[in-house]
């Protein structure tokens, strides 16, 4: 028994290859799969969330008072500028139009009657029948006649003015909402109901925020030609429309420090509608190299985006990998800087070269320094992605 619990005492005391330099357990290498690192284009994207908004949305209100007897038209359908909509009741308008051309043209017959006046006036001046007074007395009467045809004129074209608003057209081209009112409804002008609002879908617009930071950038997009931008469905990623940058406000926005702009688009087959939140982006500048990985394989650290990097090594006696694997090495934590996120990669401005590798999966296992075995061909499983930069930043 004493010989047993010696070359026990010998066992536990020794420092074989289950114990590492300080006493403790070796962890045994990790099984990893790693990317080679290799450099892609990428130009510097704005990443934002925008609000779909018609071009143009006028709500349509009777300028005259009257009965609804009459819609040209069914909610929800798309109509033409110009296009009937309503006919209110025009009965009493009608009416005083008619009697508007009626006071003209006897506004016209008098001013025949004071003008022929006037002229046997002229003649018998000259023949000493009546005085100069009459004479001027009858050109004032002509004049004044004259003057009886134009406030005429001016009142027919009154009473017609106030019969065209009682129909009621479209002022621009568009899709037409619910209705506000319905046949035999009595409409005024002061409603605040309006009879239908109309949307103007194509083009249509989306606005979004541009961060300072970004401004100077979005003013040389908008100054050349607009760029493109792309509206994707935050749900599948799908991109629903390419358009260009039309407008950038004036100032700062000092509640959400960044600058309102919006994008215009041309919006076949009503891809995009009203009220619709969409991710936008746009590129800020010309696409240069960048060495590009997967989202998952860049981890947030405390100070700074890290990266495992893969130190040369085998793992085999002789510096070789066993048979069917990819080999192996040390992973060291690498900071690197991020110039940006697109489809799914992160793009680096600096902190690897090409030709390294990179683990891009077993993250969350791993610590500096420790030995891993490289997983042979075949597609890794990959680790969680991080959040992605938030909503308008380029890196």
């Amino acid at each position: 028994m004493l010989a047993v619990a010696s070359l026990c005492l010998a066992a536990c005391s020794g420092s074989g290859d289950g114990k590492d330099g300080k006493g403790g357990m070796k962890r045994p290498p990790q099984l990893v799969a790693a990317q080679t690192v290799a450099m892609e284009d990428f130009a510097p994207t704005l990443l934002a969330l925008g609000t779909v908004t018609p071009s143009q949305s006028v709500a349509v209100r009777p300028r005259a008072d009257g009965e609804i007897v009459g819609i040209a038209f069914r909610e929800g359908a798309n109509v033409r500028a110009g296009q009937l909509l309503f006919r209110l009741d025009a009965r009493q308008a009608q009416a005083n139009v008619q009697q508007a051309r009626a006071g003209l043209a006897s506004a016209i017959a008098a001013e025949i009657q004071a003008r022929a006046e006037y002229s046997r006036a002229q003649a018998l001046v000259g023949k000493g029948f009546i005085s100069a007074a009459v004479v001027d007395q009858r050109r004032a009467a002509a004049d004044a006649a004259r003057a009886q045809i134009d406030a005429a004129r001016g009142q027919v074209k009154a009473a017609e003015t106030q019969l065209s608003f009682l129909t009621v057209t479209a002022p621009i081209s568009g899709r037409t909402g619910e209705l506000g009112f319905r046949l035999g409804a009595n409409v005024r002008q002061g409603d605040a109901t309006a009879l239908v609002t109309i949307n103007q879908l194509s083009p249509i617009h989306v606005r979004f925020l541009v961060p300072a930071a970004n401004v100077q950038q979005a003013r040389l997009l908008l100054a050349n030609s607009g760029g493109a931008v792309v509206a994707r469905d935050r749900q599948s990623g799908e991109v629903l429309a390419t358009g260009r940058l039309v407008f950038l406000d004036n100032n700062i926005d000092p509640g959400n420090g960044g600058v309102a702009a919006r994008a215009e688009f041309r919006n076949e087959g009503d891809v995009l509608w009203p009220g619709a939140i969409v991710d936008v982006e746009f590129p800020l500048g010309r696409a240069t190299p960048h060495i590009a990985l997967p989202e998952g394989a860049v981890q947030t650290g405390r100070d700074a985006p890290f990266v495992w990097a893969v130190s040369a090594g085998g793992n085999g006696p002789d510096g070789k990998a066993p048979a069917g694997k990819g080999g192996g090495g040390k992973v060291q934590m690498r900071d690197v800087v991020v110039a940006g996120r697109l489809g799914g990669k992160v793009y680096l401005a600096s902190g690897l070269k090409p030709g390294e590798k990179v683990v891009v999966d077993a993250l969350a296992r791993l610590r500096d320094g420790d030995a891993v075995r490289l997983k042979g061909p075949g597609k890794p499983q990959m680790a969680a992605s991080p959040d992605r930069a938030p909503a308008g930043s380029a890196g």
